[in-house]
C-alpha cells in the first residue's frame, strides 16, 4: 500500500492549519495500512484512544467499518440492565462520519484503499487520519480527519473532516451525528447488552441534540453538536437532518470539484446528570453549545493543546539514545495522562479505552498506577484515593456478606463499592468455570492501604490522612483481624489466592500475609502516633468507626504472629502452604515474542497442581517492600521464580524488570521493560482489541522511574540507586515530593539535581548509599559508580 503523507491542503484564510501541524516523529504513533479482519480494526481502535480522563474514544475509523468496536465511555457511569453484574457503559459516539456520491459511500470495507493511515499525536492529544479510497467506479477521493476530547475542558470536543474528490465531480453527501444505537458486548461471545434508553432528541440547522439514559441508575447523558462546513470554496447545495431510530445525522450535500479541498467542523459538549442534577440537561448542554459556536474553536483548541504542554512539561521522561523504548515509553504515559480522573472516581483495569473486564477497578489502581500520579499529578492520585474512601459502605457490605467485621474492598469494583465480580470467566483453555478471586482474593483490602500510605508519605498530605485515610487504615484493619484464624500460637489466613491467581484455595500466601502484615502494623503505629499529634482527630475517627481500645493492640499482636514462611538455609519463601511439593517443572523454552512456552505434560487444566505460576507472586511482595529482604534473599528468590512464571498477565513483565534490576540481572531486566512497554503496541497477548492493559502502562513508568533511575521518595530523603542500559546515553525527568519539584538529570557517571522549593532549605539525597545534602534551587551534578 502506497505512503501518504498526512499534510492538510491549504484553506485559504484558516488560522486553524498551524494548530494541527504534526508534531516531530519521536511523538507520533502511526499506524498504516488496513485489513477488514475485525481484530486488525479493533486493535487499531484500542491504541488510538484519546480522551482526558472524564471522557475517552476508540480511535475509531468514522464510517464504522464492519468488525468495528467503537466506542465512547465515560468515568464511573455503570449500569446493569439484562447484564449479570454492573459494567462500563458505552456511551453515544460523536465521531461518525459517512461520504457519499451518487449512491455510493466511500468506505474501506468497499474495496482496497489506495492508502490509508492513522496518526496519534501523543503531544497534542489529537488523532489523524488521511485515507485515499477508491470505488467501484473508480472514482478516488481522499478523507482526513483530526479529532481530539478538549484536556482543559473535558466536556469538550473537536472534530476536522476535509474530503477532496481527486478525479471526479459532481454532488457529494457529508453525513455526521450523534449515535445513540450502542451495545455493550456481553462477556460471553455474541452477548450484547444495552444498557441506554433514548429521552430526547432535537435538531435544528445549527445544532443537534440527544439525551440518553441509563436504564437502572438513570443516570442522564446529553450530548449537543454542531456540524457545518467552513471552507470558502464550493457551493453547498443543501442540508437536511437524517433520523435511523436512535441516532441522527445533518447531512450537507456540496458541488463539489475535481481536485478541490472542502473542509467540514463538529463542535461537541457532553455532559451527564451527574454534574446538573437540577433542571433540564438540554438547555445546559445546548447553552454551552451556542459559547462554544460563538468563540469558534480556535481558542479551545489552543487552550487544548497549552493543557497538554502542561502536562508533558511535568510527566515527560526523555530517554537519549533509544528512540524505540522513547517512543513506547511516551506512548505510556500518554494512555496515563488520558485517564487520570478528574474526579473522585475509580480507574479501571482497561482504562476507558473499552468495556473490556466490564470497566471494573481492580488492585491495578493502587499498586500499578497510582505511583505516577502520586509522583506528578497528586491532586488526581487524590480523586484515585477518594473514590476508595467514597465506597466504604460498599466495603462494609462486602464484609458483612462474607461474616467479617470492618470493611473489605471489592475485588471487582464499580460504583458502590460492593463486590462486582462476574461469576463465571472463559478459561484459557476455552472452557467456562467459576470465578473465585471475588470470595478469596482479598490481597485487594492492603493493597488500597500501600497505595493509601505511599500517597501520604510523598505527598506529606495531612488533609487526606487524618480526615478519610485513617478511616480507611482502620476500618481495614478491623476485616483482617476478623479475617485471621489462630492456630496455635501463630495465625492464619486460609483460603485465598494470592496474585499468582493459577492457584486457588490457598492457606497462608506470602504476599498477602506479609501484606496483612505490614497492615496491621501500621494501623497499630497510626493510632499510636495520631493519639499524641492529633487526639481530636482521633476521638473523632474513633467515634465514626466504633473503635475499642483494645483493637490497636490486637492489630499489633496479629501482625507479629501471623504466619509467613521462609527457609533459613536457601532463603527461599514459600509461596502459600505446600507450595514447594507440588509438581516442579522448569521453563526451558519461549515462543517467537519470547513468551514462556508450557513444560510438556502440563496444561491449564492441571496447572494448579504445579509449582508454574501466572505471575509475579513472592517477587512482588519483595518490590513493594525493598528494604524488608536482604540481596542474598532477593536473590535466591528471584532465581527461583523466575524459572516458575509463565507471564500470562500484563503485571508481570514489570515486576521482574524491576526486581532484575535489583539482582543485577541487567539483561533480563532489559528484556522485561521492553515487553511491558511494548505489550500493547506489539499486541503481545494478542487481545489488545479488548482494551489497553493499565497494569502494564503504569508499569512501565515504574521501570524507569523507581527501576533504572532507583528513585525512592522517603518522608525525609531522596534515594537514587541508578543503572542505565548502555544505550541510553541519558535519563531524565521531574517529579514532585511534598510540594517541592524536584529534576533529575541520569548518565551513566553522574546525576544532575535540582530541587525547586519555596524555601530555602538543604535536604539529604542518598545516591548509592553516600549521602549529600542538596540545598534547593540550585543544580547538583554529583558521580557515582553503578553498584547493581
Amino acid at each position: 500500500m502506497a505512503s501518504h503523507a498526512l499534510k492538510y491542503p491549504p484553506q485559504p484564510g484558516n488560522p486553524l492549519d498551524i494548530l494541527f501541524e504534526l508534531s516531530s516523529e519521536e511523538w507520533l504513533i502511526r499506524r498504516k495500512g488496513f485489513r477488514k479482519w475485525p481484530k486488525f480494526i479493533q486493535v487499531n481502535e484500542t491504541l488510538m484512544t484519546i480522551g482526558n480522563g472524564y471522557l475517552n474514544i476508540r480511535g475509531s475509523l468514522e464510517e464504522l467499518p464492519p468488525g468495528h468496536s467503537g466506542g465512547m465511555y465515560l468515568a464511573g457511569i455503570y449500569d446493569k440492565s439484562e447484564s449479570d453484574v454492573e459494567e462500563l457503559v458505552k456511551c453515544p459516539m460523536w465521531t461518525d462520519v459517512s461520504v457519499w456520491h451518487e449512491g455510493d459511500k466511500f468506505c474501506l470495507s468497499c474495496g482496497a484503499p489506495i492508502a490509508h493511515e492513522q496518526i496519534l499525536d501523543m503531544k497534542k492529544g489529537i488523532l489523524h487520519r488521511k485515507t485515499t479510497f477508491k470505488n467501484e467506479q473508480g472514482r478516488i477521493l481522499t478523507l482526513q480527519t483530526s479529532k481530539m476530547a478538549f484536556m482543559h475542558d473535558p466536556h469538550r470536543g473537536y472534530m476536522r473532516v476535509i474530503v477532496t474528490p481527486k478525479n471526479f465531480s459532481g454532488q457529494i453527501r457529508v453525513l455526521s451525528g450523534l449515535n445513540g444505537e450502542v451495545f455493550n458486548r456481553g462477556y460471553f461471545p455474541r452477548e450484547m447488552y444495552k444498557h441506554l434508553q433514548l429521552e430526547r432528541i432535537e435538531h435544528g440547522r445549527n445544532f443537534m441534540y440527544l439525551e440518553m439514559k441509563t436504564r437502572e441508575q438513570g443516570i442522564r447523558i446529553s450530548e449537543a453538536a454542531s456540524w457545518k462546513m467552513i471552507s470558502d470554496v464550493g457551493r453547498m447545495l443543501q442540508w437536511e437532518p437524517r433520523i435511523y431510530g436512535e441516532k441522527f445525522a445533518s447531512e450537507i450535500t456540496i458541488e463539489a470539484s475535481r481536485g478541490q479541498s472542502y473542509s467540514f467542523e463538529k463542535l461537541v459538549v457532553v455532559l451527564t446528570s451527574r454534574e446538573y442534577p437540577e433542571g433540564p440537561m438540554i438547555k445546559e448542554t445546548i447553552g454551552q453549545l451556542k459559547g462554544y459556536v460563538r468563540a469558534g474553536p480556535g481558542p479551545e483548541i489552543e487552550r487544548h493543546l497549552a493543557a497538554w504542554s502542561k502536562l508533558w512539561e511535568q510527566a515527560d521522561v526523555r530517554i537519549d539514545g533509544d528512540e524505540t523504548a522513547q517512543n513506547a515509553l511516551r506512548y505510556n504515559i500518554y494512555q496515563l495522562l488520558i485517564n487520570g480522573p478528574v474526579r473522585p472516581t475509580g480507574v479501571g483495569a482497561k482504562f476507558l479505552s473499552s468495556e473490556g473486564y466490564m470497566g471494573h477497578v481492580f488492585w491495578d489502581t493502587e499498586i500499578f498506577l497510582l505511583p505516577f500520579y502520586i509522583h506528578n499529578f497528586p491532586p488526581v492520585a487524590r480523586n484515585m484515593l477518594m473514590y476508595r474512601y467514597n465506597t466504604l459502605p460498599g466495603a462494609f457490605r462486602n464484609a458483612e456478606k462474607m461474616g467479617y467485621l470492618g470493611a473489605k474492598y471489592a475485588w471487582e469494583s464499580a460504583t458502590t463499592g460492593q463486590d462486582v465480580t462476574p461469576r463465571f470467566a472463559s478459561k484459557l483453555e476455552k472452557t467456562i468455570r467459576l470465578i473465585y478471586t471475588g470470595m478469596e482474593e482479598d490481597h485487594i483490602v492492603s493493597d488500597v492501604i500501600y497505595g493509601v500510605e505511599r500517597y501520604f508519605r510523598v505527598t506529606g498530605d495531612e488533609d487526606f490522612l487524618l480526615h478519610y485515610g485513617l478511616e480507611m487504615v482502620f476500618l481495614t484493619a478491623r476485616f483482617w483481624a476478623s479475617r485471621v484464624v489462630k492456630n496455635g500460637e501463630l495465625y492464619e489466613i486460609l483460603t485465598v489466592i494470592g496474585p499468582d491467581e493459577f492457584h486457588e484455595h490457598v492457606d497462608n500466601n506470602a504476599y498477602t500475609n506479609f501484606l496483612v502484615k505490614w497492615h496491621l502494623r501500621l494501623a497499630a503505629m497510626l493510632y499510636k502516633y495520631i493519639g499524641k499529634t492529633n487526639p481530636a482527630v482521633l476521638e473523632e475517627v474513633e467515634a465514626k468507626t466504633l473503635l475499642a481500645d483494645d483493637e490497636p493492640d490486637h492489630w499489633l499482636d496479629v501482625s507479629r504472629r501471623l504466619k509467613f514462611t521462609q527457609n533459613p538455609e536457601t532463603k527461599l519463601i514459600e509461596q502459600f502452604d505446600g507450595y514447594f511439593s507440588l509438581k516442579d517443572y522448569v521453563i526451558r523454552y519461549r515462543d517467537r515474542t519470547g513468551q514462556p512456552v508450557l513444560p510438556l505434560g502440563v496444561n491449564y487444566k492441571n496447572i494448579g497442581r504445579t509449582q508454574l505460576i501466572k505471575q509475579a507472586d513472592v517477587l512482588l511482595m519483595m518490590l513493594l517492600f525493598p528494604h524488608a529482604f536482604s540481596a542474598e534473599e532477593k536473590q535466591a528468590n528471584y532465581t527461583y521464580y523466575e524459572q516458575r512464571t509463565l507471564h500470562k498477565s500484563s503485571l508481570s513483565h514489570c515486576t521482574h524488570a524491576m526486581m532484575g534490576l535489583a539482582v543485577s540481572e541487567r539483561v533480563n531486566a532489559y528484556r522485561y521493560f521492553m515487553k511491558t512497554a511494548l505489550f500493547d503496541l506489539e499486541n503481545l497477548h494478542n487481545n489488545t482489541e479488548l482494551g489497553i492493559h493499565a497494569a502494564s502502562v503504569g508499569g512501565t513508568w515504574q521501570t524507569v522511574i523507581h527501576g533504572f533511575a532507583g528513585l525512592t521518595l522517603k518522608s525525609d530523603r531522596i534515594v537514587l540507586n541508578p543503572w542505565l542500559p548502555k544505550k541510553w546515553e541519558c535519563l531524565s525527568f521531574r517529579v514532585k515530593w511534598r510540594e517541592r519539584l524536584v529534576h533529575l538529570d541520569i548518565t551513566h557517571v553522574e546525576v544532575s539535581i535540582r530541587i525547586d522549593a519555596e524555601e530555602d532549605i538543604n535536604l539529604p539525597c542518598t545516591l548509592n548509599g553516600k549521602t549529600t545534602k542538596i540545598s534547593s534551587n540550585e543544580t547538583h551534578r554529583l558521580s557515582y559508580c553503578p553498584t547493581r
